[in-house]
């Protein structure tokens, strides 16, 4: 697995009220969100890579605003095409 360092101030992280731990998790969660938003991980990769269950991932995505039906215009006219 690869891991990526992004520099934290300290001041950062006092004001947004999180520990490192906490902070890890939480832009782990919205980059593993942001990549499924573009269409870079399906549901089940970015849940994995979030390191939740899809469910509690699709819980946490309406959190952030973010559509759990994540499909292109296409795909979705074939699925209503489809019904």
């Amino acid at each position: 697995m690869t891991s990526v360092t992004v520099p934290v101030d300290d001041r950062w992280l006092a004001s947004a009220g999180c520990n490192p731990a906490e902070l890890q998790h939480e832009l782990t969660l919205i980059l593993a969100a942001k990549l499924f938003e573009l269409r870079k991980l399906t549901l089940g990769q970015a849940a994995e890579m979030a390191g939740l269950p899809v469910w509690s991932f699709m819980e946490a995505l309406s959190r952030l605003g973010v559509s759990v039906i994540n499909l292109t215009d296409e795909q979705l006219t074939h699925e209503l095409g489809q019904a």
